[in-house]
């Protein structure tokens, strides 16, 4: 049986990058390197012409950020999924990628071909991947930052498991599925259908969502 190739656009404004990022994917049997783009205007028509699976994109380029191309991507509708792939990982970045529907975050400088692959291979079948200082450093921002933000009602029942509990307080500190199994002495499979029960009861869209919405109701905390 034919292997899907996961098709793939790269988006940068430096050539290096592209050149470096189209080294590590080429030779992958799983991927379809589709092309390049130096802005996310010439990226918008690739991605409107050939549907990419993933655009893998900087953050800072000219005419039109990486942060624009993704929410005009959800705009348009198109299937397409965004990695940012950015020296830019500050709290302002890193919230701005998300809420503008970012599936993942890596950071330029600590990217290795392993990582890139893993993130990749995540976030074509459907969940995201953030590297994990990223997941950490966010988390631990919201915490402050949701002082400033109304509670919701707090009579509300969340008949969250005990174990529920324990998986979501470890997604919360930047742990990934594979990290959680290992924790809990569990298999992966069990993490993933305790998550995905948590994120049917409450209705959440992203993993993102639902460990904000733990921090904000003091569901877990650090």
């Amino acid at each position: 049986m034919t292997m899907k190739k996961i098709k793939i656009l790269l988006v940068d404004d430096h050539q290096i990058i592209l050149d470096g990022v189209k080294t590590m994917l080429i030779d992958e049997e799983d991927i379809d390197f589709i092309g390049c783009a130096s802005n996310g205007f010439k990226a918008l028509e690739i991605i409107k012409s050939q549907l990419p699976d993933i655009v893998i994109s900087d953050i800072s380029m000219p005419d039109m950020t990486g942060i624009e191309l993704t929410s005009k991507i959800i705009e348009l509708n198109l299937p397409s999924k965004v990695l940012i792939l950015s020296m830019y990982t500050t709290d302002d970045y890193i919230y701005n990628a998300i809420k503008s529907g970012a599936r993942g975050i890596l950071p330029k400088q600590d990217t290795n071909k392993e990582m890139l692959m893993e993130a990749i291979r995540t976030i074509s079948e459907g969940d995201e991947y953030y590297a994990s200082n990223i997941s950490k450093n966010l988390m631990k921002s919201y915490v402050s930052k949701i002082k400033n933000i109304n509670s919701i009602d707090k009579s509300k029942n969340y008949s969250l498991t005990s174990r529920e509990k324990e998986i979501l307080k470890l997604y919360a500190e930047g742990f990934s599925n594979q990290e959680v199994a290992e924790k809990l002495n569990i298999s992966i499979r069990t993490v993933e259908t305790h998550k995905n029960n948590i994120m049917q009861k409450f209705d959440f869209k992203s993993t993102v969502e639902m460990v904000k919405f733990a921090l904000k109701n003091n569901i877990v905390s650090f």
